[in-house]
């Protein structure tokens, strides 16, 4: 039973982290704030940045608003957020990244489930900002985000994400700090740390009416396959230390991994004139197999447009699921089996 589960333990202060690096936005992120019906205690600008830009924003917004600090916490996501964890005064810490807008009746949303003693965090949807979602890449990852929160994270809640969240801090101290180890670049720790409270006796609540617009003018196809590569590496050593999971499973990557393997094979076989002809059926039947997969996925795409849009897309679906398994196939090579093997030789696995 978690220590928060005694009734009169109600939460009080409220801090927000904003996590920032080099980023302008985060002006808007902090307008956003300024105009929240329940007003943040604190906002703590949480810069892991090299450069005053975001400091120079930040101190001209404390020069209105004294409950907006700016706090220097350089490293990678993990590292910058601990530091602002650690010197957050709020009983509830509330999360949002630089390229987040809120609308006013965000943190009020967010925050409405704590008076649950037994909740430990809630999160929210990041639907795309409108006027930002316009190549291919944003189009289709933002209606896969509205369906991933409608359809998974409303029932999974470690799998929200941990801009658009907050948390009691009671918890985060029981179970302990972000794990800085998981990657080097860092992903997934927000599952991680989901995970821990999770089983630690608290909750966690999916909030869909707090919701925050996501900023996707960058979003590139390219650079939505580099993401999720990111993910999945960080994903794959949080399931082999901790065997949780959100997405992956042997029926939804059977396809994506046997047909490219069959044309792998066919080509191989191609080669040698005794083999020629079962390497071309091979190659026939895997690329059949594709052309087949992509049709089906972009037919049931547009079923969803009405409600998804930029569902249409959802050919997309086959390269990032091939980036999510080249981006596992990397934390095998990197973190070993266990999930446990540091990149230096060592051990890693402790937050």
């Amino acid at each position: 039973m978690p220590a928060a589960a005694d009734p009169a333990a109600r939460p009080g202060r409220v801090t927000v982290i904003v996590t920032v690096l080099n980023d302008p936005r985060v002006g808007e992120t902090l307008e956003s704030l300024q105009k929240q019906t329940r007003r943040p205690d604190e906002v703590l600008v949480d810069d892991g940045g090299v450069t005053d830009v975001v400091r120079t924003i930040a101190e001209r917004v404390h020069a209105a608003d004294p409950w907006v600090r700016y706090l220097y916490a350089p490293g990678n996501i993990p590292e910058s957020r601990n530091t602002a964890i650690a010197v957050a005064t709020g009983d509830l810490l509330a999360f949002l990244d630089a390229d987040e807008v809120a609308p006013p009746g965000w943190l009020e949303a967010l925050v409405r489930p704590f008076d649950d003693p037994l909740v430990g965090f809630t999160g929210g949807p990041t639907p795309g900002r409108p006027g930002t979602v316009r190549t291919v890449g944003a189009r289709y990852y933002d209606a896969y985000l509205q369906k991933f929160y409608e359809t998974v994270a409303r029932t999974k809640p470690h799998a929200l994400p941990m801009g658009n969240s907050a948390w009691r801090k009671a918890a985060l101290d029981r179970v302990g700090p972000l794990d800085t180890t998981l990657y080097r670049r860092a992903a997934s720790e927000d599952q991680e740390i989901a995970d821990r409270v999770l089983k630690a006796g608290y909750r966690g609540v999916y909030v869909p009416e707090a919701w925050v617009h996501h900023d996707f003018s960058d979003l590139s196809v390219p650079r939505l396959l580099r993401k999720q590569r990111i993910y999945a590496e960080g994903g794959y050593v949080v399931w082999r230390r901790r065997g949780t999971t959100y997405e992956a499973s042997g029926g939804r990557v059977f396809p994506y991994v046997v047909l490219p393997l069959l044309l792998v094979v066919g080509a191989t076989l191609v080669l040698p004139p005794w083999t020629r002809l079962a390497g071309e059926v091979l190659g026939a039947v895997a690329l059949a197999g594709l052309g087949l997969l992509a049709l089906g996925l972009t037919v049931s795409g547009w079923r969803d447009e009405s409600r998804y849009p930029g569902a249409k897309f959802r050919a997309l679906e086959i390269p990032r699921r091939w980036a999510t398994l080249y981006g596992a196939f990397r934390g095998f090579l990197t973190y070993g089996w266990s999930g446990r093997r540091s990149p230096d030789g060592g051990l890693a696995g402790k937050p």
